[in-house]
């Protein structure tokens, strides 16, 4: 292992901000249930003074029932709130449109609350009967309907503004993967030349809006998410250190080989990762593993941190890479090794 600890480790990370933007599936709950340390985590970084806004690109639900089952889950204090891609794409149509400008609403009841929120007048694709909507907003809903689907496709066509609250492709159930809002918006995409304004992560839409709730600069903002591709990828893009945690979807084989748009600053096995010393991942000071194994992954010693372990496999990964050296893509071994360090995710 090599390299020093920076000056600016000591201390817990949460104290390097004033706000923090969190994702919420995976890195608060899973479903119903709470992700394990997360509420604990959270509740104690409020008592510490942190603001936190809960960003979702989930756009089903109004803020408020999100809001409910953070509470339930046993979220303390005032001092949080939550924002959805719903939000921002109201957000998004409020600035370009007339106070009242009729706008399609398909996707769950979040869609049509922010809309209405924002200033807007919701329309249902059932209630359409030639209304002049100058707009469609295309989020996720577990009823949405073909008839709905081509809809949007209709009013993209005849040039509506077409914003959908984001393009992921699955959405993580008890049962396993679902078509996510965004294979709904691609499948509209093969029936129509248009193409939709997308305001969900990756795109900085949905952090600016969290980052403008909270009132913080980039500098004094983190954003804590489980998906490479939308919560680090997202906060690289609006200018914001990121902290990853393995406690959802993406794993440390996919956080080895990401490429720098998807790295984040920071990385930890879940959320109470804020509560302690962390290094920044890609910098000098960064403690590393440089031996490699013959199987083509970091030789983990005996004994040791694993949190500053972690931290060490990863930054020797992207130096070994960033030096021409292999290493195994093989899923197992670096499933191994999240077994070694106990970051092993939801089974």
């Amino acid at each position: 292992m090599s390299g020093s600890a920076a000056v600016g480790e000591a201390g817990p990370l949460l104290a390097r901000y004033r706000g923090l933007i969190c994702d919420l599936d995976g890195v608060v709950y899973r479903g119903a249930s709470a992700v394990p340390h997360a509420v604990e985590t959270l509740n104690e970084a409020a008592e510490r003074g942190l603001s936190v806004v809960f960003a979702t690109n989930n756009a089903s639900r109004p803020p408020g029932d999100v809001a409910d089952h953070l509470r339930e889950l046993g979220l303390a204090g005032t001092g949080w709130s939550v924002v959805t891609s719903s939000q921002a794409a109201a957000a998004y149509l409020a600035e370009r449109l007339a106070p009242r400008a009729l706008v399609c609403a398909v996707g769950g009841p979040g869609v049509a609350h922010a809309l209405a929120e924002a200033g807007l007048t919701p329309v249902r694709v059932a209630d359409l009967a030639g209304a002049p909507v100058e707009a469609v907003v295309q989020g996720l809903g577990h009823d949405i309907t073909w008839r709905e689907l081509a809809a949007v496709g209709y009013l993209a066509e005849a040039g509506a503004a077409w914003v959908a609250t984001n393009i992921d492709r699955t959405l993580p159930t008890p049962y396993g993967k679902a078509p996510g809002n965004g294979a709904l918006v691609a499948l509209v995409q093969t029936a129509t030349s248009a193409s939709p304004h997308v305001v969900g992560k990756p795109k900085a839409a949905l952090f600016d809006l969290a980052r403008a709730r909270l009132g913080t600069a980039p500098p004094d903002t983190l954003v804590c998410g489980d998906l490479l591709g939308t919560d680090i990828e997202g906060a690289n893009a609006a200018g914001l250190d990121s902290l990853f945690v393995l406690s959802g979807s993406s794993r440390l084989r996919d956080l080895a080989f990401a490429p720098r748009r998807s790295r984040p600053t920071y990385v930890a096995a879940d959320v109470s990762g804020l509560l302690v010393p962390a290094l920044p991942l890609d910098s000098a000071s960064a403690e590393r593993l440089d031996g490699l194994g013959p199987d083509g992954v970091p030789d983990l010693p005996s004994g040791g941190d694993s949190g500053r372990l972690l931290q060490a496999v990863i930054a020797g990964a992207w130096a070994a890479r960033a030096d021409g050296r292999p290493i195994s893509d093989d899923a197992r071994l670096w499933e191994r090794i999240e077994q070694q360090l106990g970051v092993a995710g939801p089974q």
